[in-house]
């Protein structure tokens, strides 16, 4: 046994259900490789999809061919913009420059057009260039290949609705874990666990300052039942992963079950939380010790397969080969990482699946029709009441009041000064009651002489309010006095 082997170095692989576990050993202080990647508590695996699809048509759709792209077109003198192009005539689609809502395709035709576009011009334009909401190829075939990196306890799938009789074709690899493949019309949640029940019982050779180890994944519920005795004082305790290495590198890490310097023991471990238990051996002493142990452990919440209509477990490879689709409805297919059929942190599956769903694109636009004639009445109905609130607020702008309002008499704006002062001679307004230059008063006489006096550079009359020049003298309204 080569020293430091690790979790493969001194065993065997058959574990699982039938092997007991994964058997392996080494001298403490040297290399090994221990399981310690995450795990959920409760052990349920985790799931990815998203391979890359691969159909038998060549891409189609705007702008994949040189006729859908864009191209500019001359017109004798020159490149003439897009808006004079045929397809954008005014008389149905309205002047580039005006709002969208001018053009007559606005007005009762816009519905039209969209219906028979929507029912009519696209699926049949679809029928042969498209595919709605799927990737296959018009005659409904589906690709998935890719590689990929499983995580144990992790499984990949990828589905796809087929209709009965029609086929899917599958081959896989795995390097270098054993995996397992099912094929189903349902997910991989809805497979049922049942309780494995195992034993192990075999001689271990510990020569001076080497260990070995028995390991199992276990979930909550699950338990252990050991029993050896040994020929000299060993070491013997039930460890994760982590305090396994942990413990190999020097350390003092804490253990499930530690007994130190026994020659037997026997005992029940229950598990607490979903990882790898490793039973270790471990004889410090300087004599070679023979240990006879017997384990039995009863697995619960373990994956059954079986109740898939295809499976396969415990394997690395899988040359192709086809199987034929008993009903309609989507079928699934897994690759899983059991952690009970091998002892790797991961492994690199390449795969290669083909579903010959017997759908085509004609009932995938038929399947489809009744959302788009939805979609359209939706729109339509939207249209229409855009189109009657419009004219309802046109209807409303052009209805007179019903209440009066009040008449507003337009302030009629003064004219130039169209006469003078009989006193001083100075310009005055043809709407001035007083002079602004000397105050008098441009009919009548003055009959007494104003008490109050406007402060100079004020921009209003002190008596009357009125508003103010920056040079008259008096106001010309009342004829109050302004300060110099």
């Amino acid at each position: 046994m080569p020293r430091g082997g690790g979790a493969r170095g001194g065993g065997f692989r058959g574990g699982g259900f039938g092997g007991g576990g994964f058997r392996g050993g080494g001298f403490r202080g040297g290399s090994a490789a221990f399981r310690m990647g995450g795990s959920r508590p409760s052990g349920t695996p985790f799931g990815r999809t998203g391979a890359s699809r691969v159909t038998s048509r060549s891409p189609s759709g705007p702008y994949r061919h040189s006729y859908y792209r864009p191209h500019r077109r001359y017109y004798g003198y020159g490149y003439r913009p897009w808006y004079y192009r045929w397809w954008y005539n005014p008389w149905w689609a309205g002047r580039w420059y005006r709002p969208w809502y001018y053009s007559p395709v606005y007005v009762g035709g816009g519905i039209t057009i969209a219906i028979v576009l929507g029912l009519i011009i696209l699926p049949l334009v679809g029928i042969g260039l498209w595919f709605p909401f799927s990737n296959a190829s018009t005659n409904g075939t589906v690709n998935y290949r890719s590689t990929e990196t499983l995580y144990f306890n992790e499984y990949w799938y990828e589905y796809e609705n087929i209709k009965d009789g029609n086929y899917i074709t599958y081959s896989i690899q795995s390097s270098p874990s054993l995996i397992s493949f099912a094929i189903w019309d349902r997910p991989f949640e809805d497979l049922p666990t049942t309780t494995k029940i195992g034993n192990y019982n075999d001689q271990l050779i510990l020569t001076n300052d080497w260990y070995e180890y028995i390991s199992y994944y276990l979930k909550p519920g699950s338990s252990i039942n050991y029993n050896f005795n040994a020929s000299n004082q060993i070491d013997f305790f039930i460890a994760s992963g982590q305090a396994l290495y942990d413990w190999n590198l020097g350390g003092s890490p804490s253990f499930f079950v530690d007994e130190s310097n026994v020659i037997q023991g026997n005992g029940v471990y229950n598990i607490l939380s979903a990882m790898d238990y490793y039973l270790v051996w471990y004889n410090d002493g300087l004599s070679t010790v023979t240990v006879n142990f017997t384990i039995n452990y009863s697995a619960v919440g373990v994956i059954n397969l079986a109740a898939a209509d295809f499976y396969v477990e415990g394997v690395d490879t899988i040359t192709q080969d086809t199987f034929e689709v008993p009903n309609d409805g989507n079928w699934y297919f897994f690759v899983y990482f059991d952690p009970m059929l091998s002892p790797e942190e991961s492994t690199t599956i390449t795969f290669d699946v083909t579903y010959d769903t017997g759908i085509t694109s004609v009932d995938r636009w038929v399947d489809v029709q009744p959302i788009l004639i939805t979609i359209i009445v939706v729109i339509g109905i939207i249209i229409v009441v855009a189109l009657l609130a419009r004219r309802g607020q046109k209807k409303l702008k052009s209805k007179p009041s019903s209440k009066v309002a009040p008449t507003k008499v337009p302030e009629t704006k003064s004219k130039k000064t169209t006469s003078t002062c009989i006193r001083c001679n100075a310009s005055i307004r043809a709407d001035a009651k007083f002079c602004p230059s000397c105050g008098g008063k441009v009919e009548g006489r003055i009959t007494g002489i104003p008490t109050i006096v406007t402060p100079a550079k004020s921009k209003s009359c002190s008596f009357c309010g009125s508003k103010l020049l920056i040079d008259e003298k008096f106001c010309k309204w009342c004829g109050t006095k302004v300060a110099s």
